[in-house]
């Protein structure tokens, strides 16, 4: 989610930035701690639901619906995999021709879930092998960008395939509600930024690893769900300016890594990428749900340039921001193209950058900007290479190898 300031401090102590600007620019905080420290506990008593986040449920369906196919035959709606005639010929073996492309726009005609398929002689559950064989998992940062399993038609344009980027990862309350997103760098540690963090209490947050469409979980290869029992904020972190706006999230367990699970690579200490084109930034935010047509709630995937500090600085001092703004180290930016930008709902999200060979390395993690998808305004993101050594220091306090985030 876009971070929500009572005031941003500008270095110049003469000057600054007018509250009543930010207000409107990015709404009235939410009360909060603004913790810094570690906290560990299994507590599971109810959180306030952070303001204006958007929510979603999984709701698998209920019973199958019955149509007809474009012959007039009748046929069930079921998940792709268990569809074998006209989708895809090696029901076993996704890797050969995987289970065909799969429209997923809506409409009274056909199955109202992104991952089913109206099936003229559908297989029963238990006749099909759904566990995935293991897999070795060739290292951190390794983008499918063919996805697995299947294509997509009728969408936008701005949706990933499913498990494209597999070290996605959604932060949801103990109440099912939406909390924002993250990402995987050890199979028990998850990294966001701790302006969504400071809202929750460990047991009150969970993460769900392997998502894509969140209102279903029919998929072939299943979401994995942990709930957070520890949680480190920057210790410099504060809420009314966002600087060093990260935090990790220990979980109860380590998830299982696989085809659609895997790790992001970490940057090197202070590594500059202000140069690079086609970095990726993902999230589930506002602008994927509820828009007009009846999309599902499915992963973006926006492939924006890096925009050099000192440049977004610039760009920023054009806007309601002022003269008198200056951007934080602990921040870099990315975007400025209109239309195509993370929006509401998207704090913590990814943004990852290619180092060749479909790998990737974590650039930032979305944190504040001035509306969604302004031309030359480029969004703002907690800085990864910035943090670099502070990652490292707490995984060895943890006990955890770096190597999951190592190249």
């Amino acid at each position: 989610m876009r971070a929500v300031l009572l005031t941003m401090m500008a270095t110049c102590a003469l000057a600054q930035v007018d509250e009543d600007t930010l207000k409107e620019i990015f709404g009235t905080p939410p009360t909060g701690t603004g913790t810094t420290a570690t906290t560990t506990t299994t507590t599971t008593t109810t959180t306030q639901r952070p303001v204006e986040l958007d929510t979603f449920t999984v709701r698998p369906t209920d019973s199958p619906t019955t149509l007809k196919d474009k012959d007039g035959n009748p046929c069930k709606c079921v998940p792709y995999y268990l569809c074998e005639k006209g989708v895809g010929t090696h029901i076993r073996n996704a890797s050969v021709t995987g289970w065909g492309e799969l429209d997923i726009r809506f409409g009274e005609d056909k199955c109202q879930v992104t991952v089913e398929v109206c099936c003229t002689e559908p297989k029963e559950e238990e006749d099909v092998v759904t566990e995935p064989p293991p897999v070795e998992v060739k290292g951190c940062g390794y983008r499918n960008r063919k996805g697995l399993d299947f294509t997509i038609s009728g969408g936008s344009g701005n949706e990933a395939l499913f498990g494209e980027f597999p070290w996605v990862i959604a932060l949801i309350d103990i109440n099912g509600s939406y909390a924002g997103v993250g990402v995987l760098i050890h199979p028990q540690v998850v990294m966001t930024t701790a302006h969504v963090a400071y809202k929750y209490t460990p047991g009150n947050l969970k993460i769900r690893a392997g998502e894509w469409d969140t209102q279903t979980a029919r998929e072939r290869l299943k979401h994995q769900e942990r709930i957070v029992t520890e949680m480190y904020i920057h210790n410099a972190f504060t809420k009314n300016n966002l600087f060093n706006d990260v935090a990790l999230l220990r979980l109860e367990s380590p998830v299982t890594l696989g085809q659609h699970i895997n790790t992001i690579c970490l940057p090197s200490q202070d590594e500059d990428f202000g140069q690079y084109k086609d970095c990726a930034a993902n999230g589930w935010g506002k602008d994927s749900f509820g828009k007009e047509g009846r999309y599902a709630v499915i992963l973006k995937k926006l492939e924006i340039p890096m925009v050099p500090h000192a440049r977004c600085n610039e760009l920023l001092r054009r806007t309601r921001l002022g003269n008198n703004f200056k951007l934080h180290k602990s921040f870099v930016c990315a975007g400025g193209e209109k239309g195509r930008d993370l929006c509401t709902g998207d704090g913590g999200a990814p943004l990852t950058c290619p180092i060749g060979g479909d790998r990737y390395k974590l650039t930032g993690l979305s944190a504040w900007g001035i509306g969604c998808g302004g031309q030359d305004i480029p969004a703002v993101y907690a800085s990864a290479p910035a943090f670099r050594r502070w990652v490292d220091q707490k995984m060895q306090e943890w006990g955890y190898d770096t190597t999951a985030y190592s190249i």
